[in-house]
């Protein structure tokens, strides 16, 4: 069983750039459970989450160079984290991913508020909200299925997302009003 490792990130750093793959190894263990939980999150499969790191990990050590290291490494890892399962989605073969992400945030939405009606009502409401999340666009519904679904906190979805904190707070509050308008049967 190896030992556990005190060496500072920085070392590690400097060490896995100069090719030591012991030095890269270390860090990533530091980092592997939340790269594993993000791409969950996102891609809401284990088996593609766990080739989703696999695919991190190995960008993170080819690219390893353009690290700056004014940031922080676990932000750094979360991008790229981030970047490739959204490309993953992204493609035709996983674009109903998104659909079913999108649904299940309308679907909780509507359930909050539906707990008492019948079930013809429900099944209504449940449509109605799928229609309307599957109306925003989607760059609204990344950073809104991520707040409203996976309970991401605004200042996570900053940080991972690489955007201010005041343009994510607006992208949540576009899609409400977007969603909100598409359910009063008016564009927004």
């Amino acid at each position: 069983m190896p030992q556990k490792s005190f060496h500072s990130e920085t070392d590690l750093l400097h060490r896995a750039r100069r090719g030591d793959h012991e030095a890269f190894e270390q860090l990533t263990r530091r980092y592997s459970a939340r790269l594993l939980a993000t791409s969950r999150r996102i891609l809401r499969n284990s088996a593609d989450a766990e080739d989703n790191v696999q695919n991190v990990l190995v960008k993170a050590y080819t690219h390893l160079r353009q690290f700056h290291e004014h940031a922080l490494l676990s932000t750094w890892l979360t991008r790229i984290t981030i970047n490739e399962a959204l490309m993953k989605l992204r493609s035709s073969a996983e674009r109903h991913r998104v659909d079913s992400a999108s649904e299940s945030v309308g679907i909780r939405a509507i359930e909050r508020s539906t707990r008492r009606i019948n079930p013809e009502a429900q099944c209504i409401a449940r449509e109605l909200a799928f229609k309307a999340v599957k109306s925003i666009s989607p760059t609204l519904r990344e950073v809104f299925v991520l707040y409203a679904v996976e309970g991401w906190t605004q200042k996570e979805l900053s940080s991972t997302q690489g955007i201010a904190l005041q343009t994510v707070k607006t992208r949540i509050f576009r899609a409400r009003r977007k969603m909100k308008a598409h359910l009063e049967g008016r564009a927004a």
